[in-house]
């Protein structure tokens, strides 16, 4: 692992190189020694290709990796903070903290937390949470994925015959390469550098996020039909090449259809708080007790299905379900304590009781092993204590009674008071 300092501080920006990686750089290894380079320039040593198809594959990994290091960069001047680069098995990828807007318009490092969920990993398009970054952002990625496309294609067309052919088509191979990548994520879609493009000149002319965001899920959906219309006629005249652009159609189309449906969503429950649909706190279950007097002196005569666990000390270890108390063989419930089917609480999705109900759904998601959206908040000792929960069938009612409390969606997907 490498690092490189980073302007903003002491911390160094790490980056770090999986084993995933080194299937990649195989795979187009032999992709071009076994079959790329043979055909275009033949009668040559096994050796020079083999060489060829690793510096191919070297050269890409650096374009890539050079997109995010320009990704990086941008992201700096806007004011966000940079975790780290990975480079593994799909290339290189640039992890971002959140940002949001202080009270005086500035930016601020959110971090990356367990409940946030707001730090984006996409593997080209990293987003912030703020439009206007993402947009510079996804600028100096292309910028620099084209400006190495087109050089090492103009590199490989010129290229003489004789010793250097074989570069030549290496440079023409990955410039190609390199050139469809930018396009591909030019393609404006929910995720994708065009996408990101375009929200932030949506933000710049109407300052409205909701707006941008709207704006991107609607090109998505054009985008993803006319990818599978194209690749549909493709495959027809030019042959099953076609079939990808199809696969990345159906992709932008479903993100967008996603998109499109959680921009309603939020607007439903605007307004609305964890604090204003959760349900009171379950009770507590002892580490220390048995499953089988856990059961019997609170589980069952509670009537709930999910409870909070605590240790000697009052900690909140995690929750623990009806359903897994049960699951545990008669014959051993005299023995096997509660911790034996505790969920512990990193894996368990988590919410404050003041946090607006929209931007807390996605948690459930990415963490549902507890089913439900713990809602925590500090004790009267400062330890954290969970105070209620948010189910599905709270955020459903939620969603459902909207109209009661005003919002409507739009046929354009905005909000607006009744």
């Amino acid at each position: 692992m490498s690092t490189k300092t980073d302007p903003r501080g002491a911390r160094r920006l790490p980056i770090m190189v999986r084993p995933g990686l080194f299937v990649s750089v195989a795979v187009v290894t032999v992709v071009l020694a076994a079959f790329t380079l043979p055909a275009t320039v033949p009668d040559r040593p096994g050796f020079a290709y083999f060489s060829g198809g690793v510096i191919g594959a070297g050269i890409l990994v650096g374009i890539l990796l050079g997109a995010d290091l320009a990704r990086a960069a941008a992201a700096r001047r806007a004011g966000v903070r940079v975790t780290g680069i990975t480079v593994g098995a799909f290339g290189s990828r640039l992890g971002l903290a959140s940002a949001g807007r202080d009270a005086g318009g500035g930016l601020r490092d959110e971090g990356v937390g367990v409940a946030d969920g707001a730090a984006a990993r996409d593997p080209l398009t990293p987003a912030t949470g703020d439009v206007a970054a993402d947009g510079a952002i996804a600028r100096a990625g292309l910028g620099v994925t084209a400006l190495a496309g087109m050089i090492l294609v103009a590199v490989g067309a010129l290229a003489p015959g004789g010793t250097l052919e074989l570069m030549g088509e290496v440079a023409l191979w990955v410039g190609t390469f390199a050139l469809l990548i930018t396009v591909v994520d030019l393609l404006p879609a929910p995720r994708s550098a065009g996408g990101r493009m375009l929200a932030a000149r949506v933000m710049r002319r109407t300052g409205d996020a909701a707006a941008a965001a709207w704006a991107v899920a609607r090109a998505g959906v054009i985008t993803g039909w006319t990818l599978i219309v194209v690749g549909i006629v493709a495959s027809f005249l030019i042959g099953l090449v076609g079939l990808w652009a199809v696969l990345l159609g159906w992709l932008a189309l479903g993100s967008s259809r996603l998109a499109q449906a959680q921009q309603k969503a939020a607007t439903a429950l605007d307004g609305v708080f964890v604090r204003d649909v959760m349900v009171p706190a379950p009770s507590v279950l002892p580490a220390w007790k048995t499953v089988a007097a856990a059961l019997d002196e609170i589980a069952l005569p509670s009537g709930r299905s999910l409870f909070a666990v605590r240790d000697f000390a009052g900690t909140l270890l995690g929750v623990a379900r009806l359903h897994d108390l049960a699951a545990v063989p008669a014959d051993d419930r005299n023995l096997a304590r509660v911790t034996r089917v505790t969920i512990p609480m990193d894996h368990v999705a988590t919410a404050r009781p003041d946090e607006p109900l929209a931007s807390v759904t996605s948690r459930l998601a990415t963490r549902p092993a507890a089913g439900v959206i713990v809602v925590v908040a500090p004790g009267a000792d400062g330890t954290p204590e969970m105070v209620g929960t948010v189910g599905p069938g709270e955020i459903a009612r939620a969603l459902g009674t909207a109209p009661l409390r005003g919002r409507v969606v739009s046929s354009v997907g905005f909000g607006r008071r009744r």
